[in-house]
This record gives C-alpha cells, sequence and structure tokens, in this order.
C-alpha cells in the first residue's frame, strides 16, 4: 500500500487504476461521513433544511480539498523533489502528471461538486 499510495514511482497501470479508485472511494466515504456528522436536523433555523443540507455539503467539500492538500503536502516532502520532473510530458513511466493523475481527478470532482452545488444552492435561495 505504501508503494501505490504515497510513491511518485511509476509501478504499473493496473496499480495506477487502483490508486485512483482507491482515492475516489476513500473521498466519497469521508464526504458522506463529514455530511453525517455536520448536520443536525433538529437545530432551530430560519434556513430550510434543504439550503442547510447544501451548506453542510459545501463546507465537507473544502475540508476534503484541505485534506487533500495535505496528503498531497505529505506526497511531496516524502518523496522528495528530485523525483519530481516537471514539464515533460511524454507518456512513458517518467511522466510525474501521468502519476498524479489520481489526484488530479480528485481535485477536478471537487472542484466540479462544488459549482455544481453552489449553482444548486443560489437558484434555490433565488425563489
Amino acid at each position: 500500500m505504501h508503494d501505490i499510495f504515497l510513491s511518485t514511482d511509476f509501478l504499473s497501470y493496473r496499480d495506477l487504476l487502483l490508486e485512483t479508485l482507491g482515492l475516489i472511494c476513500v473521498s466519497f466515504f469521508l464526504l458522506w461521513l463529514m455530511n453525517l456528522m455536520g448536520l443536525n436536523p433538529k437545530k432551530k433555523s430560519d434556513l430550510s433544511l434543504n439550503i442547510r443540507l447544501n451548506l453542510n455539503y459545501l463546507m465537507s467539500l473544502g475540508v476534503l480539498a484541505i485534506l487533500l492538500s495535505i496528503y498531497l503536502a505529505v506526497l511531496y516532502f516524502l518523496n522528495g523533489n528530485h523525483s519530481f520532473k516537471w514539464l515533460e510530458f511524454e507518456w512513458n513511466t517518467t511522466n510525474i502528471y501521468l502519476r498524479l493523475l489520481p489526484q488530479i481527478t480528485i481535485f477536478m470532482g471537487i472542484i466540479l461538486l462544488f459549482f455544481r452545488t453552489y449553482s444548486k444552492l443560489t437558484e434555490f435561495t433565488k425563489k
């Protein structure tokens, strides 16, 4: 597991797929857990339950982005600067962008979910 999640060495495409699916599953589990912990439906509030759910979801996405940033910082500090070969766009095993594809995928998913939820929330509050 250490070689898959905490190393920037390219092992195989199978391990890259395993890391991508693993990070997606862990991210969805953490998102679900933060939504569950942050919601108190019996709390008296002027906002409707739907607005509070969307606000809680936005907060959970923000916390998930922070946790992913911490994970990337740990990944960088464990592997050092010498393992990253920036500005090389060859499709082989030395391409760091291919190796960081799971983390980039999660970040893009967080951004997409944030803007989709934010637009739903603004539409709902305009009504």
